[in-house]
């Protein structure tokens, strides 16, 4: 697998809108084998988000459990 940086670089260049559209790209067999298409089981560490996958403008910022 490409480091985090590199598959987010190359995802990013796709200009996808969401979750929907990133599933649709990883079945239509253009998506290469070196970019997870589960990225947060993949880079479980690092992994922010779809939102930053994707960096289509939507992220979650989860409050604190306290």
């Amino acid at each position: 697998m490409r480091p985090l940086q590199e598959a987010r670089e190359f995802v990013r260049k796709l200009k996808l809108s969401g979750d929907r559209e990133w599933r649709e790209y990883c079945k239509s067999g253009n998506k290469p084998d070196d970019i997870p298409a589960n990225p947060n089981r993949t880079y479980k560490k690092d992994f922010k988000d779809m939102g930053d996958w994707l960096d289509n403008g939507y992220t979650r910022d989860w409050r604190s459990f306290e």
